[in-house]
């Protein structure tokens, strides 16, 4: 079962879709915290914009997908975690 798991995230990671929206998510994330935000704020504003593409998606494009999701969050929480400690 393990393998299967790493197999399955292994493909997620690979695909280039989640790559964008893990990249537009964490230098969201960055730019965010170049200006006077509250943590809880990027987290809203990031989340609404990923939230807002995956409801376009649904309406417009090839529909919501969770993964997307998934991917906007994983960059979020990397910008985060990567560039926080050293803001101001």
């Amino acid at each position: 079962m393990s393998a299967n798991l790493l197999q399955n995230a292994r493909t997620f990671a690979l695909q280039r879709d989640k790559q964008q929206h893990f990249a537009v998510c964490f230098f969201l994330t960055a730019g965010f915290l170049m200006v006077p935000f509250t943590t809880g704020s990027i987290v809203a504003i990031v989340t609404a914009i990923g939230l807002a593409k995956e409801l376009w998606d649904r309406r417009y494009g090839t529909g919501f997908c969770w993964y997307d999701m998934l991917a906007n969050g994983l960059g979020l929480a990397t910008g985060l975690a990567l560039l926080l400690p050293f803001t101001i």
